[in-house]
């Protein structure tokens, strides 16, 4: 039996799914988009919201050509366990240089205001 997948309008997207399916669509170097969104969405325990980003422009330079040139990796995650786990998972199964943070003044300052526990894991592709 074929399992038929389900997908919303743009409309109808969580800016979350947005995110989740631009991680899925991308294929950069060593990183595998669709490998590490199989991941996340067959873990979400671990995590609160992931964003793929770069600090820069150059996404906005390769956008006419249908590509989201990016080359970091952001997970916000209930707790400093969840966050060594994905930086794990990151570094062994990614191929990605992760970091974490957990400290909760520079998790707060990050994010503008955090959840008491909650912390990052910034994970780079070259």
């Amino acid at each position: 039996m074929t399992q038929h997948r389900t997908y919303k309008s743009i409309e109808d997207a969580t800016m979350q799914e947005l995110q989740l399916e631009i991680i899925r669509r991308s294929l950069h170097n060593d990183f595998d988009g669709r490998h590490v969104y199989d991941y996340l969405i067959t873990h979400p325990e671990l995590w609160t919201a992931v964003l793929l980003d770069r600090n820069d422009l150059i996404k906005l330079r390769d956008l006419p050509e249908n590509i989201w040139n990016a080359d970091t990796l952001f997970i916000l995650t209930p707790d400093a366990p969840s966050a060594r786990r994905l930086a794990e998972i990151a570094e062994e199964v990614w191929i990605g240089m992760a970091t974490v943070y957990t400290d909760p003044s520079s998790v707060d300052r990050e994010l503008g205001g955090a959840e008491e526990g909650q912390a990052i894991v910034s994970i780079w592709w070259d």
